[in-house]
């Protein structure tokens, strides 16, 4: 089965994020792909090796227009948009699993998980190029009570940038 992005997997109606949601056309359109998953190995509670509860991967390309004032350098708020939505499908992910529940199984009768943020901390260390595809990745690193706390790590070439996530259920 190919992989299905977690954005893909929420009811077609709700979800119309500007950042995420496959049925906004003025939308961003990312898309998050689990990846470590912990929950399926068996190893429920535990952490991978690399301190992660799990992850998911996503890639975008800032369009032209996406510019921050000049032509070349891709707008600030587009970077906080794609890290505030990798960061949630995130933890809507990480909330599935640990529930027991399969990513995409039984679309019509399996609950809709929901987040929103409660924050979010981006360090841009440098200017991100328009056109040169950045790589996201998001790892659950601490869950509390209603709490998930994700770590989000863009890498455009070989520049890397952080952001720091925090979602409620």
């Amino acid at each position: 089965m190919a992989a299905v992005a977690v954005q893909d997997l929420l009811d077609p109606d709700r979800n119309t994020c500007y950042g995420c949601g496959p049925h906004n056309r003025e939308g961003l359109r990312l898309k998050s792909y689990w990846q470590d998953d912990c929950i399926n190995e068996g190893k429920r509670g535990e952490e991978l090796g690399d301190g992660s509860l799990g992850s998911c991967r996503a890639s975008f390309l800032a369009k032209p227009h996406m510019n921050g004032g000049s032509p070349e350098i891709t707008y600030g708020g587009i970077i906080a948009s794609i890290v505030d939505c990798h960061g949630i499908n995130t933890a809507r992910a990480f909330i599935t699993r640990s529930q027991g529940l399969v990513l995409g199984e039984s679309s019509g009768s399996a609950p809709q998980i929901w987040c929103v943020t409660k924050s979010l901390r981006v360090d841009y260390r440098r200017p991100t190029p328009v056109g040169i595809p950045i790589e996201l990745t998001a790892r659950v690193t601490k869950t509390e009570k209603k709490n998930r706390i994700i770590h989000v790590k863009i890498k455009v070439e070989s520049v890397d940038s952080k952001g720091t996530y925090c979602s409620v259920d």
